[in-house]
This record gives structure tokens, C-alpha cells and sequence, in this order.
């Protein structure tokens, strides 16, 4: 019954460019973090220093984001994603070069691969929303987050073994793979009066929807962050189920997600992500000295995290703003800031301890539900009403068939 709900043309032409691209760039900055780690341990042994150096590449992409937001495309125009692929195959090489070898260079260096990120990516998931119907845009937001929670992890085990120089070559020819696609197969440009319509930054935090779903989407990034650490600190015993079992899982219930999220709606499949994550969260603060409870807490993060990112890393923000640049590159923000205090603030993390670091997490999640009560639904309810018809439509006229060749 459950793939009943497909829509017949759901992955044209522009869906599968975009779901390319897409995959392409969050794999190559995942994979991206592991060459920053390999850049950091090895210009500098200090922890502290490594750590800084570390906590510069999701700085840089914040930043970067926000200004290309607002002058990427008016400076490359039509061209800006065929500029800014480009850019990111140089830039990956310089990890390579021998001039990685200073803890100044290699602050350059790092900064270098963040905003090669940064610069293009509010456009390109501008480009996504503007590209795939609203109807289809859940279903391909599941297909590209399950490619890339169950290749990424892949990619990084079969290429760790590599010395940094030849790493960092082999991640260059990853970032290159996207440039003919984008050659062969061109999205739908901005034009300059959607340029001179995207709305100041002011406005951003005006618009009350974007609010509630940002203030959710900020709590979960917190607490996704920094409940990593107190599980290595306290149960290193468990990391290797964490970083295995947790992406599978996460990948086959984005590719549900997408697809009820397209029938449903996206709210119910956001609040239902941060429910689950609250009673994992309560079950581990009531009962932590039980194995079993740890089980179901990692299946449950697991679906939690399928979920929750593919509806705010992807689809949400751009159904805001009629898939403006600036909501984009704001909306993404929560997820790479978490990423720098929790590293900075990793070794005061690991002292809180284990029981009130779940049962804290647990009262915020909880916490985080509310604004969700309020928050409006993006999916247009016509479009709602529209595919239930159909599904109702389809079954009687194959009841009718069946009826029909009985008689006969």
C-alpha cells in the first residue's frame, strides 16, 4: 500500500539534477570534515589548537553562506553553480599541496573549503525548490538523504587508510563528478527580478512560520550535538553501533519520511521525529544501566534523525520563502553552529553527568514540540486533499475492475 502513493512522473528530468547535486555536495562535506580532522591532527598536536582549527570550517561555512546568499548570484549570474562547483574542485586540492604544513596555512586552507561550500549551496537548494514540484519534493529529499547516510559512511571507511595528499586528490575528483551534470543537464536560472525580490534579512526573522519551525529546528541541532559527546564520554563501548546502526536506520526511514511527508504533510512528520527523540531521550534518563534501553534509544534516534533532517536540511525553508536564498542559508545555520560550540565546549560537556545530560535533553525536546504547535503547515492542503482523492479514486475503480471481472 505504501508506495501506492507515488506519483506517476516523480523523478523528471530537473528531480534527478538537483537530487544529484545535492548528494554530491552534503557528501563532499561530510566527507570534508575528515579531511579538515586529518589537516588539523597533523599540522598541529595540540588538542586546543586542532580543535580551533577544526571548529574553522563550520564557521566558514556559516559566514560564507550568509553572503552568498545575498551577492552569489548577482555577481555569477546564470553561471553561479558552474562557478561555484568549479571553485570547490580547486579548492579541494589544496589540502594536497605542500604549503599545508603551518597552523596559519592550514586556518587558510580550511576556511578555503568552508566557503567553497558555503558560497553556492543557499542557491542550490533555492534551485531544488524551484526545480521539483511541491508535491515530489519530500520523496526526493528521502532518496537523497538515504543515498548519502548510506554511501557517505562507505566513502569515509574505504578512503581513511589514504595518506592526507591522496585524500585529498580523490576528494577533488568527487567534487568534480557534478560539473558535466550541471553542463548536461542546466536547472532553471534565477531571473533578476526574482534576484530583486528576495526579501532583506530583516524580514527573515519577521516571517513567524520560519520562527517556530527555526527555534524547533535549533533546540534538536543543540542537542543532537552535543548528546554525541556525553555518549562517548560515558559509553564508548557503544560508538561503533552509533556511527553503523544509526545512519541505516536513519536512511531507510528518511526514504518513509519523504514519502508520507508529500501525503501528510511535513508537520506531523516533525513533530513525530521530536516525540520519538523525547521519549529516547526519557527512557536513558529513567533507565541508562539497562543494555536494552540503549537499543531501543539508538533505533529510535535513528528514525528521529531520518526524519528530522530530511524535512529542515532540505524541504522546509525554501516552502517558507518561496525558496529564497536568505532563508536557506539561515535555516542551515543550527546545524554547523552546533557543530563549533561542540567542539569548543566538548570537554566541559563530558563532565556533566550521564542521567541529567538525558533527562535535560529530554525536558528540551519536549520543550521544542511547542512552537510546533503553532507553526502552520507548508504543504498546501489542497495538495493533501488532492493526492487522498486520487488514492480513494485509484481503489474504486480497481474494486470496480475486479467487480467487472467477476461477472464476466
Amino acid at each position: 500500500m505504501l508506495f501506492q502513493f507515488r506519483e506517476k512522473h516523480s523523478f523528471t528530468k530537473e528531480c534527478l539534477v538537483a537530487l544529484l547535486l545535492l548528494y554530491n555536495s552534503f557528501s563532499w562535506y561530510f566527507i570534508g570534515q575528515l579531511i579538515v580532522t586529518k589537516l588539523a591532527k597533523a599540522i598541529s598536536t595540540d588538542s586546543s589548537a586542532s580543535l580551533y582549527l577544526q571548529a574553522a570550517f563550520p564557521i566558514s561555512i556559516i559566514i560564507s553562506a550568509l553572503i552568498g546568499s545575498v551577492i552569489w548570484s548577482k555577481i555569477c549570474g546564470s553561471k553561479n553553480l558552474h562557478v561555484w562547483l568549479i571553485l570547490g574542485t580547486v579548492i579541494s586540492i589544496f589540502p594536497a599541496t605542500s604549503i599545508a604544513n603551518s597552523f596559519v596555512s592550514g586556518i587558510i586552507i580550511i576556511v578555503a573549503l568552508g566557503t567553497s561550500l558555503g558560497l553556492g549551496m543557499p542557491s542550490l537548494l533555492s534551485y531544488f525548490s524551484k526545480s521539483i514540484p511541491i508535491e515530489n519534493r519530500g520523496k526526493v529529499a528521502g532518496v537523497t538523504f538515504f543515498m548519502i547516510t548510506a554511501s557517505v559512511p562507505l566513502l569515509i571507511m574505504g578512503t581513511s587508510a589514504f595518506d592526507l595528499a591522496t585524500f585529498a586528490i580523490l576528494f577533488a575528483v568527487w567534487r568534480s563528478w557534478s560539473i558535466p551534470i550541471l553542463l548536461a543537464f542546466p536547472l532553471n536560472r534565477t531571473t533578476q527580478l526574482e534576484r530583486e525580490r528576495e526579501p532583506p534579512f530583516l524580514n527573515v526573522f519577521q516571517n513567524r512560520p520560519f520562527v517556530l519551525y527555526f527555534l524547533a529546528w535549533f533546540m534538536f541541532s543543540m542537542i543532537d550535538g552535543f548528546e554525541s559527546h556525553v555518549l562517548f564520554t560515558h559509553k564508548q563501548e557503544f560508538g561503533l553501533t552509533m556511527n553503523i546502526a544509526e545512519p541505516i536506520i536513519a536512511a531507510f526511514t528518511a526514504l518513509i519520511a519523504g514519502i508520507f511527508a508529500d501525503w501528510i504533510g511535513r508537520k506531523k512528520i516533525i513533530i513525530s521525529g521530536f516525540v520519538l527523540l523525547g521519549v529516547a531521550h526519557a527512557v536513558l534518563g529513567i533507565a541508562s544501566q539497562f543494555w536494552i534501553s540503549w537499543i531501543i534509544f539508538f533505533v529510535i534516534n535513528g528514525i528521529s534523525i531520518g526524519l528530522l533532517w530530511t524535512m529542515f536540511t532540505i524541504v522546509l525553508w525554501g516552502e517558507l520563502a518561496r525558496a529564497s536564498e536568505k532563508y536557506y542559508a539561515i535555516g542551515e545555520t543550527p546545524f554547523f553552529l552546533t557543530q563549533v560550540l561542540s567542539l569548543l565546549f566538548a570537554p566541559y560537556v563530558a563532565l556533566i553527568p550521564e542521567i541529567s545530560a538525558f533527562s535535560l535533553a529530554a525536558f528540551f525536546l519536549f520543550i521544542a514540540v511547542i512552537p510546533l504547535l503553532y507553526a502552520p503547515e507548508t504543504l498546501p492542503e489542497k495538495r493533501i486533499q488532492e493526492r487522498q482523492l486520487k488514492i480513494y479514486t485509484e481503489e474504486a475503480l480497481k474494486l470496480k475492475q475486479k467487480v467487472e471481472q467477476k461477472q464476466t
